[in-house]
């Protein structure tokens, strides 16, 4: 599909102004290596964890490539952008370290090519000669799970399969959130059960026809003459039985396991006071 600029006048009212850089931006370094006004047409910086004062902190030049980096007033290296010295493209993507989306800087391919005239090697800038406009700058938060790093420092993010292996079961559930402002909600979450098959390494060293997965209480039916009701697990799965009055008049409870289920039974006769 062919490029399509719907709003031309936008790039051409900026591109004699410094824009998407802030009006106070020096825009070239001590060693006189100047980004010229008109370079870049548009931007948008959204690198995750990113903080105020976002800059383009150093430009490298081989005799293939130039690599922008971008940086903040607390890290100078946050998202970088690699693209060809010769025929570069019109939209630059920017990455964070770890490969996820971090921006856009918008330009032309012969406005690019200003970087051919630039000697082979980095040039380092400071947030006053490079600072973006608060207008391309958007904060990103890095909050929540974003992505998982492997052991030998691979990073997946985008869309990630999760498999719970023996012993972990994960089931999609919806939950509903804590009101907030009165207003409530409801969100979807990945769920882990740990239990779930708890001797799974016997079952690997053993064939299946020789052993069988133990069966779990999940709830217990308590019938009391015309009375009866439920009682389920709490949030760590465990039922408990406690005692909550010495004066009762009943003897001590016997729990017994038979085939299907168990029995729950009083041993003795009611004391007498």
């Amino acid at each position: 599909m062919p490029e399509r600029v719907l709003y031309p006048q936008w790039r051409k009212q900026n591109e004699t102004t410094k824009y998407p850089f802030g009006d106070d931006s020096a825009l070239i370094n001590d060693a006189g290596f100047a980004i010229i006004e008109g370079t870049f047409l548009d931007a948008a910086l959204y690198p995750i964890g990113g903080g105020v004062g976002l800059y383009i902190s150093s430009v490298t030049v081989d005799h293939q490539s130039v690599t922008v980096i971008i940086g903040d007033l607390d890290n100078p290296a946050i998202a970088s952008a690699t693209f060809p010295l010769i025929n570069p493209p019109n939209l630059v993507s920017l990455v964070d370290g770890f490969g996820r989306p971090a921006g856009v800087l918008v330009s032309e391919t012969a406005r690019l090519g200003i970087f051919q005239s630039w000697s082979i090697g980095t040039q380092e800038f400071l947030a006053t000669e490079t600072g973006f406009a608060a207008t391309v700058c958007f904060p990103t938060p890095e909050t929540g799970v974003r992505g998982f790093q492997l052991p030998d420092g691979t990073v997946m993010t985008g869309d990630v399969w999760i498999v719970g292996e023996d012993g972990v079961v994960l089931t999609e559930e919806t939950v509903a959130l804590p009101p907030v402002c009165g207003v409530t909600g409801s969100a979807r979450v990945i769920r882990v059960d740990i239990v779930g098959d708890p001797l799974f390494r016997r079952r690997l060293c053993t064939p299946h026809s020789l052993f069988k997965t133990p069966r779990f209480i999940q709830k217990v039916r308590v019938v009391a003459k015309n009375t009866q009701f439920i009682c389920g697990p709490d949030a760590n799965g465990e039922l408990k039985m406690t005692v909550i009055n010495d004066l009762a008049p009943d003897t001590v409870l016997r729990v017994r396991a038979v085939d299907g289920g168990m029995i729950i039974e009083a041993v003795g006769s009611p004391s007498s006071g």
